[in-house]
C-alpha cells in the first residue's frame, strides 16, 4: 500500500533553528517511514534545498520577531495551493500567514488538516502592536485566528490547560493533548563544566548566565539584560544568548563587554552545557522547548510563570519563578544561585530528573504519528 502524502507546513526553517524547527527535525526522523512527507517552508537560506521541499519567498520589508513575513505574491499562493493539492494530510506548525493560508486552502480542497499550536497567536502578536491600537487589533487577530483554527480537523496542543483556554476562546475544533519531548542523550549533563566552557571559547572561570531563543519583545530579553547589569562581580560573569533578533533588540546587548550572542546555531547543546544558570524571561510561551532542553542539561531554571512552564517547574525543587518585567527580583534570584553552589546543583539535578522522567520525543512523536495515521485511513 502506498504511503499517504503528508505536507508539513512550518513558518520557520534553516538557518533559524528554534523550537518549531527542532520539532520538525524530530518528526521527520521518526515519521518518515509512515508517510510520504514533503515540506512547505519559507526560504531563508538559498543553499539548503532538500528534495520534497516547496519554498515560500519571504518579504524583504515586513518581519515579526526577527522572522520575515511571507511575501504576498501570486507565485507564493500558487506554491501553497499546488503543495496542498498534491497532499492527503496537511500538518501545520506555527501561527504565521503561511499557516493560516494552508488551513484555508486545506479546507477548501477537502484535505485533512491538523495543526500543532506551538504559540498562542494573539499573545505573540500583542507584543508588536502599538498601544494606541492594541485593543482593537488584538481582538481582530484573535477572531481571525479562531476562524482559521476552526477550519482544521484537529488541533494538537502541548498541555491540557491550553486546550481549555482555546475552547473558552471559541475554538470548536477537536483539541488533543500531545506533549513535546527532549532528546535526553543529546541534551545531557556535561562531564566537565570547565571543558564545556573552553569548547565554545569561554573563559572556564566565569559564571555563565544563559538564554536560548529569539531576542525579541515577546521573549522579554531586555529584562534579563537589566537584571544582569545589576549583578555583582561583573568581571567574573558572562551573559550568553543563543539566538538572534532584530538590530533594535540586539543593540543593547552588544554594548556589554561580557555578553556573547551566537546567532542561530545547530549545536545548542554545546552552549547549554557551558551555562551555569538558565533564564527564561518570556511573556508568552506554550511548552518552551528551550527550557526543557536546559533542564535536561542539568541547569537550574529561573523563569516567568507562563504556559506549561508553570506546571513542570516546581518552585524550590528544580527552579524558581520571578514576576514578569521585575528585573530586580530576577537579579536577586540569579545572585542567590551564584552564591549558593549546592542549591544550584540540587535544582539542576532535579531538573534533569523531571525531563528524563516525563518528557520523551519517542512517546510524543509516536502519539502524533497515531493521530495522523488515523486520518490516513479515514
Amino acid at each position: 500500500m502506498a504511503k499517504q502524502k503528508l505536507l508539513l507546513v512550518a513558518d520557520t526553517y534553516y538557518p533559524k533553528v528554534d523550537g518549531i524547527l527542532r520539532f520538525t527535525e524530530e518528526f521527520l526522523k521518526r515519521a518518515s517511514s509512515d508517510f510520504d512527507i514533503s515540506l512547505l517552508v519559507p526560504e531563508f537560506d538559498h543553499k539548503k534545498r532538500p528534495e520534497k521541499t516547496n519554498f515560500i519567498v519571504p518579504s524583504k520589508y515586513l518581519s515579526l520577531s526577527g522572522y520575515p513575513n511571507m511575501k504576498l505574491s501570486f507565485k507564493n499562493l500558487r506554491t501553497i495551493k499546488g503543495s496542498i493539492k498534491e497532499a492527503d494530510i496537511i500538518f501545520i506548525q506555527g501561527p504565521a500567514l503561511i499557516s493560516y493560508l494552508s488551513m484555508y486552502y486545506g479546507k477548501k480542497y477537502q484535505k485533512k488538516v491538523v495543526s500543532y499550536m506551538h504559540v498562542i497567536p494573539w499573545e505573540l502578536f500583542e507584543k508588536f502592536i502599538p498601544v494606541v491600537s492594541n485593543r482593537f487589533l488584538i481582538h481582530l487577530i484573535k477572531r481571525l485566528s479562531i476562524f482559521f483554527y476552526n477550519r482544521c480537523d484537529e488541533i494538537l496542543v502541548p498541555y491540557r490547560d491550553l486546550s481549555l483556554e482555546l475552547q473558552k476562546a471559541g475554538i470548536r475544533t477537536k483539541i488533543t493533548v500531545a506533549g513535546l519531548g527532549v532528546d535526553i542523550n543529546l541534551f545531557s549533563v556535561p562531564a566537565n563544566k570547565v571543558l564545556a566552557k573552553k569548547k565554545i571559547g569561554l573563559d572556564p572561570h566565569v559564571k555563565v548566565i544563559g538564554y536560548v531563543g529569539r531576542i525579541s519583545k515577546e521573549k522579554n530579553t531586555e529584562v534579563l539584560l537589566s537584571a544582569f547589569r545589576k549583578l555583582e562581580h561583573q568581571s567574573h560573569l558572562c551573559l550568553l544568548l543563543v539566538g538572534d533578533g532584530t538590530l533594535e533588540q540586539t543593540a543593547k546587548f552588544k554594548e556589554l563587554d561580557n555578553c556573547r550572542m551566537t546567532g542561530f546555531v545547530t549545536n545548542v547543546q554545546d552552549y547549554l552545557q557551558a551555562m551555569d544558570i538558565f533564564v527564561m524571561p518570556s511573556l508568552t510561551e506554550t511548552t518552551s522547548l528551550a527550557s526543557l532542553e536546559a533542564m535536561s542539561t542539568g541547569l537550574p531554571i529561573i523563569s516567568t510563570k507562563v504556559g506549561f512552564i508553570k506546571n513542570y517547574i516546581v518552585k524550590d525543587y528544580n527552579g524558581v519563578f520571578f514576576s514578569k518585567n521585575n528585573s530586580t527580583m530576577l537579579s536577586i534570584k540569579i545572585q542567590k544561585l551564584l552564591e549558593n553552589k549546592e542549591l544550584a546543583q540540587r535544582f539542576g539535578a532535579n531538573a534533569r530528573k523531571t525531563v528524563a522522567y516525563s518528557f520523551s520525543w519517542e512517546r510524543s512523536i509516536n502519539k502524533i504519528r497515531r493521530i495522523l495515521g488515523d486520518y490516513a485511513f479515514a
